[in-house]
């Protein structure tokens, strides 16, 4: 026979077998704390590993680009002009057929400028190897790398300054492009072509037109905020280049103008001892 009491501590005990689960408002708030603190740490890593591979791709395409040069100088037995005189066409346009583009190359009609307008579908194409996907550049044709025209600042060469680089732009039909002979300096110690950003839409940053070849002037190798006629890039700490032997390397901003202006000349006979 049960007691009240009996009972009673029967009633209870059913009561406390049954838990409430689930959050307190505090332990939620530590839990959101704890995923903050995480995605702080983790976003420069991801942002890290992401330009790390926007920059191999950069690399991969200067590399691609270093071996169309070769081959046409293999090919022709001497580079591309810079800026073809008159018509102003460019490098890149003469490598098309090296960089898996021979039907584009095909459709441009090389006796008419650059910009004609029978010229216009084909320049105004956007093409993945000429463009770093570093780069903000958005409009069409773009180019995110600039031949190296040579240099402005005074070198013991005999060559004209501004024309002492590999691509270099033709300022009269007696004008002729380099041959691999004529580099002097050595083709793993003469840049052909760099990354130059600030080249944009309103100085001819298009890879169809030759006048976005560049002359390096007083400047080193610059982060984003380059001027027209440096080596500048938007990755971090410097920029993509690949000399005339199709090397790519990485230029620290740490280097010296003077270094800089060696590496773009082909024949000044330069001492480099920083690179």
């Amino acid at each position: 026979m049960c007691t009240n009491e009996s009972r009673v501590n029967l009633h209870d005990g059913g009561r406390r077998g049954k838990y409430r689960t689930g959050f307190t408002l505090i332990e939620l708030i530590v839990v959101l704390a704890i995923i903050g603190v995480l995605t702080g740490l983790l976003f420069p890593a991801v942002q890290a590993v992401r330009e790390s591979a926007r920059r191999t791709t950069c690399q991969n395409n200067l590399r691609q680009i270093g071996t169309g040069l070769s081959n046409h100088e293999s090919s022709f037995r001497a580079l591309p002009m810079g800026s073809e005189f008159g018509t102003q066409h460019a490098w890149s346009s003469r490598i098309l057929p090296y960089l898996d583009q021979a039907n584009l190359e095909t459709s441009i009609d090389f006796r008419k400028p650059w910009d004609d307008i029978l010229n216009q579908p084909a320049a105004s194409t956007n093409l993945q190897v000429f463009a770093c996907p570093s780069s903000l550049k958005n409009y069409a044709g773009a180019t995110d790398y600039c031949g190296i025209a040579g240099t402005y600042r005074t070198t013991v060469s005999s060559l004209a300054d501004g024309r002492n680089g590999v691509l270099y732009i033709a300022n009269s039909p007696s004008v002729r492009p380099v041959r691999f002979s004529e580099i002097r300096d050595g083709l793993s110690s003469t840049i052909a072509v760099g990354e130059g950003v600030a080249v944009t839409e309103i100085n001819f940053g298009y890879w169809a037109c030759g006048l976005h070849c560049l002359t390096h002037e007083d400047g080193g190798v610059s982060n984003i905020d380059g001027g027209y006629n440096e080596i500048a890039s938007f990755h971090r700490g410097g920029a993509n280049v690949v000399f005339c032997d199709g090397s790519v390397q990485f230029l620290n901003s740490s280097l010296s103008e003077n270094v800089i202006s060696a590496l773009c000349t082909r024949a000044g006979a330069e001492l480099i001892n920083e690179f």
